[in-house]
């Protein structure tokens, strides 16, 4: 397995998998194209359109879009969506301002690869790469009591408990934080 950080050049990589088997289990959650994090759409996107996959392929060419992807095969099977906090609207808080975080906001692992620890070796790059950067926190927002695959698509808890995530709430919201030196 390879993982590789989203760039221009992997783009329609990203697309082909959100396209045919990100959500080949579960159809409603088809057409996000992993853009909930960039709520509420920045004054620059200046389309009306209320399609999301044209809204991400907007995000990739801007470089708001960052992330990683899982190859196997030369497919990709995974994909997690990762960038700085201030960079998503819905997680960033203007009170935190100048904070060297990163937010882990979104893990998507193809049906038939989930619990064979791909989202692990994600998050070990993504933990390496914080580090290289000179990142103080990661962050990301599992779902404590899911008991669902789906419940668990911002990483299961336990994963993060494992990595030295610890548990805190932040104004009233379960966050899991790792704080790095």
């Amino acid at each position: 397995m390879i993982i590789k950080a989203l760039n221009e050049e992997n783009t329609s990589d990203w697309f082909d998998f959100f396209d045919h088997r990100a959500f080949a289990d579960h159809p409603d959650w088809k057409g996000c194209y992993c853009t909930g994090p960039f709520v509420p759409r920045p004054r620059e996107y200046n389309s009306k359109s209320p399609i999301r996959k044209e809204y991400a392929k907007w995000l990739i060419e801007n470089g708001r879009m960052k992330g990683y992807l899982a190859y196997e095969g030369g497919k990709v099977i995974g994909w997690c969506n990762v960038n700085m906090k201030s960079a998503l609207p819905k997680y960033n808080d203007p009170s935190e301002e100048g904070e060297n975080v990163i937010s882990i906001a979104c893990f998507m692992i193809q049906k038939d690869y989930r619990r064979k620890g791909i989202a692990q070796k994600i998050l070990d790059k993504i933990i390496r790469d914080a580090q290289e950067r000179g990142i103080k926190i990661i962050e990301a927002y599992p779902r404590i009591k899911t008991q669902t695959e789906y419940g668990n698509f911002h990483g299961p808890y336990s994963m993060y408990e494992k990595n030295g995530f610890i548990l805190e709430k932040i104004k009233g919201v379960d966050v899991v934080r790792r704080y790095l030196e």
